[in-house]
This record gives structure tokens, C-alpha cells and sequence, in this order.
């Protein structure tokens, strides 16, 4: 089944939300799954979200330079949580001839989950990488809270839920 890794808003500001001493770990998780992907000829796609903390071309809104996109990856653009409302993420995808999406970045409870749950709508396999997606301390929750409640109503639901180090087993 064709795969790709779908790498959700790994960018500066969103990074900035994350605690000081979590940051360099999930860096090395995603650097990692994108060493595994870039390995095996599997395409890596970047969506870059935008909006009146993120506006293109400033430093928020850049792709953070640990993970950056290598030249020819695609970059979707967004405005939304879902990846897929009203960008070209779906045409991306079958163009590559993707069934299967591998999905980690950031915004766990925003951006993750609305794009886990449309890909899966739109007839995608899901794998959510359960230590690949991160967000900031939200709601008087701790990220920890956060990350394991999505991958708890993720799983089998919309998606199944695998480590990094299980995504190209």
C-alpha cells in the first residue's frame, strides 16, 4: 500500500508553545521518521499552516530548519485545522498515489486531529505516530494529557496509533 509521511506544522511558532526541554526530543522524532520515509522512496509532504500568528514569510511561520523540507517535497499551505479544507492536499496525495497517510507534527488536539479524522473520511488509511505529535500545555492540561487523550479516541476509531520507531516495521 503506497505511504506517505505527512509531516502537520512543524513551524517556529507552534514549536515556541512547546516546553523548553520537550522541543529537541520531538525534533529528533520527527528528524528520525523522516530519515525512515526519505530512505525507503517514500514521498514526505509538509503542510504549513498560516493565519495572524503565522503570515507567511515571517519567522513563526517558518518550517523549523531541524526538519526542513528537502527541494521537490511538497509544501501545502493552510488556513484551517483540517490540511484538507480548501487546500490541494488531497490532490497532492492521489497524484503520488498515496492510500496510506503517516501522520505527526503539531497542534495535537487542533491540526492533528481535524486532518486524522478528514484523510480517514476521504478513504485514507491512517497510522498516527503517538510520540510524533506534540502541542503546548492548553486548559489547565499538560501536553502529556493532551497527546494521550487524541491518541486514545484516535485509535481504531480513525486511525491506529504507532510509535516512531514502529512506522516502517
Amino acid at each position: 500500500m503506497n505511504a506517505a509521511l505527512l509531516v502537520i506544522d512543524v513551524q517556529q511558532q507552534p514549536l515556541s508553545e512547546l516546553l523548553p526541554a520537550r522541543r529537541p526530543a520531538f525534533l529528533k522524532t520527527i528528524a528520525s521518521l523522516l530519515r525512515g520515509a526519505r530512505k525507503r522512496g517514500m514521498p514526505v509532504v509538509y503542510v504549513r499552516h498560516q493565519d495572524e500568528w503565522m503570515r507567511p514569510d515571517t519567522d513563526a511561520w517558518q518550517i523549523a530548519g531541524e526538519v526542513a523540507p528537502l527541494e521537490g517535497e511538497p509544501i501545502v499551505e493552510k488556513r484551517y485545522r483540517d490540511a484538507f479544507r480548501e487546500t490541494n492536499l488531497d490532490d497532492v496525495l492521489k497524484r503520488l498515489g498515496v492510500e496510506r497517510v503517516i501522520v505527526c507534527g503539531m497542534q495535537t488536539e487542533f491540526c492533528i486531529d481535524a486532518t486524522i479524522r478528514e484523510a480517514e473520511r476521504r478513504g485514507y488509511r491512517v497510522d498516527l505516530i503517538g510520540d510524533g505529535h506534540a502541542t503546548g500545555p492548553a486548559g489547565g492540561l499538560s501536553e502529556e494529557q493532551i497527546v494521550t487523550h487524541v491518541n486514545r479516541i484516535a485509535e481504531g476509531a480513525v486511525a491506529r496509533v504507532i510509535s516512531a520507531s514502529e512506522a516502517f516495521s
